[in-house]
């Protein structure tokens, strides 16, 4: 099983005696929560204009939503002031699709009083429109003439459209852009049928605007992929032997080309000289092991940025594990009861969060409800509480087959929670990025 879900991201409310539920009790004397009396949560459903004919609500609980809860405004935030809202908050959000189908967002432990989340329906279409700035014509020069020779157009902003069938070891290019600017131009020689790369080049700052001709361009391919770039991997041990490798090199956010390798570490991926216009080039190494529905350690992965020296060493997380419930797989699931039901898990402490989606298989449940926790490493359990009848049609989750998954994540340079969150409303596939994943299924009855 692959990916539950692109459209979610969980999040994970906690139980457990660091969290104080929300109007529990006084002010605890000398705290030094940034949360004194006051929390506003800002989401996204309100960037399109039209999310009020795309939602039937939207609610925002705080802990269990019997003392706090609120509709979105029509800003798509929601502002709570009381005196006992000191601390870490459990923070809810309950949206109800037009079509039926809830989806529970629950973060625990929130300790920021002005909280923005990243749902929402996505922005509505950016409405600034393109202009042709240029067209781009020119030859790639240094092929070997044994593979296939492809160039790409590469800029912030800007995009190629490749004129149909230009004579071979030439190129002409379309650039469309929102103004005038600099772009490069990126050429890679592979073998036939996406084989590995066998030669690149590149030319930077060429200028382009007003729609005006850009000829006689010409990229070299001078960087043959003639070196190696050593590569050790701590942490493997719960899931084998054998390791997948890949470099990545990205101008800018964008990626240029990669080169990969599998085997037992150390291993040595392909790579090419630094030197210009490669020596500015952002290098990422990437390292998975296992898979994410080998059951039940998973699988696990690290992205990391990296110089030219070798070795470089890749430490991935220990694998986030589930007590409870027990997973199987589609057609043997895992079984739970749906009174009590508890998730119960155990992740790396140098992990910032552990993730975790239920969702039911289609056609399981006669209404669907998805339910995503996030929760510091530091909590280790949560169980789902009844939705209040304001927020949601359905309080409960149904009895029925659901896939769950549960992952474990650190961003490096990252604080958590919170700053998952700006990643994921801001990506940024460069990222460094420590990860392990467990998929399976579970039976609710």
């Amino acid at each position: 099983m692959r990916r539950l879900s692109p459209l979610i991201a969980l999040l994970l409310t906690a139980c457990g005696e660091k969290v104080p539920a929300p109007g529990s009790g006084s002010p605890p004397e000398g705290s030094t929560s940034p949360i004194q009396g006051s929390l506003t949560v800002r989401t996204h459903y309100a960037d399109r204009p039209d999310w009020r004919e795309r939602y039937q609500s939207v609610y925002v609980l705080l802990g269990d939503g019997s003392r706090f809860r609120r509709a979105v405004d029509d800003q798509g935030m929601a502002r709570f002031e009381d005196p006992t809202l000191v601390g870490a908050q459990d923070v809810t959000i309950v949206e109800v699709q037009k079509g039926g189908a809830q989806v529970v967002h629950t973060l625990l432990a929130m300790d920021v009083p002005e909280l923005e989340l990243p749902y929402g329906p996505g922005a509505a279409p950016d409405q600034t429109v393109a202009t042709k700035q240029a067209t781009l014509t020119g030859k790639v020069t240094g092929a070997t003439g044994t593979g296939t020779v492809s160039p790409l157009v590469v800029g912030e902003g800007f995009y190629g459209l490749s004129a149909s069938n230009p004579p071979p070891g030439t190129f002409s290019f379309d650039i469309w852009g929102y103004a005038p600017g600099r772009i490069s131009l990126f050429a890679s020689e592979s073998m036939p049928n996406g084989g590995r790369v066998l030669r690149v080049g590149m030319k930077k700052d060429i200028v382009v605007g007003g729609g005006q001709p850009v000829t006689d361009q010409e990229v070299v391919l001078d960087h043959v992929v003639d070196q190696t770039l050593a590569v050790t991997v701590e942490g493997m041990e719960p899931h084998g032997t054998r390791a997948n490798a890949s470099l990545l090199y990205f101008e800018g956010t964008q990626e240029l080309f990669g080169t990969g390798t599998q085997g037992t570490p150390p291993l040595s991926l392909p790579a090419i000289a630094r030197t210009a216009p490669f020596d500015t080039a952002q290098m990422n190494v990437s390292v998975g092991v296992g898979d994410e529905d080998e059951l039940p350690r998973g699988g696990a992965s690290t992205s990391v940025r990296v110089g030219a020296t070798s070795p470089v060493n890749i430490k991935l997380l220990a694998p986030v594990l589930l007590a409870s419930p027990t997973l199987g797989t589609r057609t043997s699931p895992g079984t739970a009861p749906r009174n009590g039901f508890v998730f119960r898990w155990s992740a790396d402490p140098t992990a910032r969060f552990v993730k975790l989606v239920l969702m039911p298989v289609s056609g399981s449940t006669s209404r669907p409800l998805i339910w995503e926790v996030l929760a510091p490493t530091s909590v280790t359990t949560f169980t789902p509480f009844p939705l209040p009848a304001e927020a949601a049609p359905q309080s409960t989750l149904e009895a029925g087959l659901y896939a769950m998954e549960a992952q474990s994540l650190d961003y490096g340079e990252g604080h958590g929670v919170p700053d998952y969150i700006q990643y994921s409303i801001n990506p940024d596939l460069t990222r460094e990025q420590r990860k392990t994943e467990v998929q399976g299924y579970v039976t609710l009855q």
